[in-house]
């Protein structure tokens, strides 16, 4: 078999010190076994299998990050699914009928969408990766494509003898309110469905590596792992062995290439099935992007699964290619709902890029003591773990002290956190205001986006609310009442609303966009008033109604007409 010896030959250059860099395309795994021949056999004669590239050392190159006005040239300008909804349900339709007649316990269907984009491939990747943070993202040029992968899933790692591979199966859509999102996580984690899937493919891959491991050393060291990406949550477990003595290169693919993650199980009747479905070739998606290099006597390889990846080729001037997506369908899959998650995984490819941003925390500050300072850490720390900014308290008050050592009287303090984990406090003159004044409030102009994160999350992008303070400003009031897609209030572009009704005091619940800030928190933990909604025309029947931040305190109101 001719790539049985290109892979001995891989191995000869990797033993003289080569390191080897390869993009095994999907396609491969039918080639890999014998049971495929037929398959095999009527493949294009123009597909591509694997390509590899031998280099003599890997060198290491820095480079500057580029600013978001250096990225905005570049850019997908369309992106369009090659399946329609109807389609799509049909497809299932048929995939079910496999799945019920017990021809395979689950299937991993897929379809591309067309992808046209403009700029430079590079900065392009580098715009994307700001969106998709996952651990085995890489960029390269290969047979006149441009392969831009955000893979979260690394297919194998070798480290000598010893091999490890981490399966992801079992998805969730974060949540933007992190009580809510660590909730989703909980309830991905406790999913019977999703564990069972997870359990699957775990077993396919401990059956696989018992094949090329010493017997008794396959073990489970983490099942169900969920973890948290940019936009959703992932269940991945962890298996790991010791190779035997006498493995080569080429018995390490066609045992475990493709994952078994991207097909279903058992492996191979799913690949010939989803071969008949999908009716095209998959190509790098799915396939494997992968390095070998020796250290010293050791074998180091690493793959990812090359899921989340988009191939770019020049068409007159302009980038056209591919970005596919799918995901597991079982007997109990609605067709709908995965159709709606195969579309939301396109999102990341158009969506508004999102500048560079600390978290922000304004804290009002009195002859050496920090008001309401438990609130403002605990909510800056759960913030930094939804949006995924380490986040040390001890760092945070190191920070305060610096202020506090050298500063006296009333001072507004902002405290902020930038991605890397690093805190810096700044101080303000602050002059008290007089408790009796009243803030004119108006009604917003729009209606808040419930989707938008940074709703939810003190942070330095503050356009949403500096532009409705605007409109306000001009029409003569001094702060906006937001208004919620279901036409409840929500909050002030600067407080928080609290209202009376029988006698009773409440605050709305924020559930649809809104800060919860610390003085409002206070007052719920002291049961001094109550989490409720009402709708915008409601407001005005209130008995009362207050508003107030940990700065101001709590203020009286006067309400514009509606």
């Amino acid at each position: 078999m001719a790539i049985e010896a290109t892979f001995k030959k891989v191995e000869e250059e990797i033993l003289s010190g080569k390191y080897v860099f390869g993009v095994a395309r999907y396609e491969m795994g039918f080639v890999l076994q014998t049971y495929f021949d037929s398959i095999s056999k009527d493949l294009p004669k123009e597909t591509i299998l694997c390509e590899i590239f031998v280099f003599s050392h890997k060198e290491n190159v820095s480079y500057t990050n580029p600013t978001l006005l250096e990225l905005d040239e570049s850019k997908v300008t369309r992106c369009s699914p090659n399946e329609t909804k109807s389609e799509y349900t049909e497809s299932l339709r048929l995939v079910k009928e496999y799945l019920e007649e017990g021809e395979s316990y689950e299937l991993n269907y897929t379809f591309d969408a067309n992808v046209e984009a403009k700029g430079d491939p590079f900065l392009l990747y580098q715009k994307l990766k700001r969106k998709q943070r996952t651990k085995c993202s890489t960029f390269s040029y290969v047979e006149d494509e441009f392969i831009l992968s955000f893979s979260p899933e690394k297919f194998w790692e070798i480290d000598g003898n010893q091999i490890k591979t981490y399966p992801m199966k079992g998805t969730a859509k974060r949540k933007p309110i992190y009580a809510d999102d660590l909730e989703n996580g909980m309830v991905l984690t406790a999913s019977e469905k999703e564990r069972a899937e997870n359990v699957m493919i775990t077993d396919l891959f401990r059956n696989d590596l018992g094949k090329i491991c010493e017997i008794g050393s396959v073990v489970v060291p983490s099942l169900f792992l969920t973890e948290p990406f940019e936009s959703v949550w992932q269940m991945t477990s962890e298996i790991e062995g010791s190779l035997l003595k006498n493995n080569d290169l080429f018995n390490l693919f066609v045992t475990l290439f493709p994952s078994g993650s991207v097909t279903g199980a058992p492996k191979i009747r799913s690949m010939e099935l989803l071969h008949t479905l999908e009716k095209r070739n998959r190509g790098i998606y799915t396939g494997s992007i992968f390095t070998l290099h020796r250290d010293g006597p050791r074998l180091v390889s690493q793959a990812n699964v090359a899921i989340r990846t988009l191939v770019l080729q020049k068409r007159n001037a302009h980038w056209k290619g591919t970005y596919s997506v799918g995901s597991g369908v079982t007997v109990l899959s609605n067709s709908e709902r995965e159709y709606e998650e195969c579309l939301s995984k396109l999102t990341f490819l158009t969506s508004i890029d999102i500048p560079d941003f600390e978290l922000l925390e304004t804290i009002r500050f009195f002859n050496g003591r920090y008001r309401f300072l438990k609130y403002h850490l605990l909510r800056m720390r759960d913030s930094s773990q939804r949006l995924g900014f380490p986040f040390s308290e001890e760092k945070a008050m190191e920070a305060l002290k610096s202020i506090s050592h050298v500063a006296s009287g009333l001072l507004r303090i902002r405290l902020l956190l930038n991605r890397k984990g690093d805190f810096r406090a700044e101080s303000y003159d602050f002059t008290r205001t007089n408790k009796k004044r009243t803030v004119k409030l108006s009604f917003g102009h729009v209606t808040l986006p419930s989707e938008d994160l940074f709703l939810y999350h003190k942070t330095t992008i503050r356009d949403f609310y500096t532009s409705e303070l605007e409109l306000a400003s001009k029409e003569g009031s001094e702060d906006v009442i937001l208004i919620d897609e279901l036409g409840n209030v929500s909050e002030t572009c600067l407080r928080n609303i609290f209202y009376r009704i029988g006698g009773k005091w409440f605050t709305p619940s924020l559930q649809k966009g809104g800060l919860p800030g610390t003085l409002r928190q206070k007052l719920i933990d002291k049961k001094w008033v109550a989490i409720q909604d009402l709708k915008k025309n409601e407001l005005r029947n209130a008995e009362q109604i207050l508003t107030g931040n940990s700065l101001r305190g709590l203020e009286r109101v006067s309400l514009d007409p509606l």
